[in-house]
């Protein structure tokens, strides 16, 4: 297992790819946007703009997406750098539900190993 930092996009170059270079789908509470790496592993983040609410909605909607991630991260494919942005719609949703629709985004954009 690798450490988590090396796990993480942090670099804003790294964000820039993504962002413009990469793909994306949305679903509910999710907007995913994903892009091939060629690093022989994942990096995710996990961003809440200030749209979501203030720093407690934020903070929770980051711990949603997190939870739900980390519950099928091991079926992801590898060499991918994901980020995961959170809506407004987030607020006040459960677990369960946020887990259901970023599977089915995570799906969509054919992330999963077959």
């Amino acid at each position: 297992m690798r450490d988590n930092s090396e796990l993480t996009l942090r670099k804003q170059k790294d964000f820039n790819r993504v962002y413009k270079k990469g793909k994306s789908r949305g679903g509910k509470y999710v907007v995913v946007l994903y892009r091939k790496n060629n690093l022989g592993y994942t990096r995710t983040a996990f961003v809440s703009s200030k749209k979501v609410g203030n720093s407690v909605e934020r903070n929770r909607s980051r711990r949603l997406m997190k939870e739900s991630y980390y519950s099928v991260r091991d079926k992801i494919r590898k060499s991918y750098d994901i980020v995961f942005v959170a809506r407004n719609s987030i607020n006040g949703a459960i677990m369960s539900e946020v887990q259901r629709s970023l599977y089915g985004i995570l799906k969509a954009c054919d992330l999963f190993d077959k």
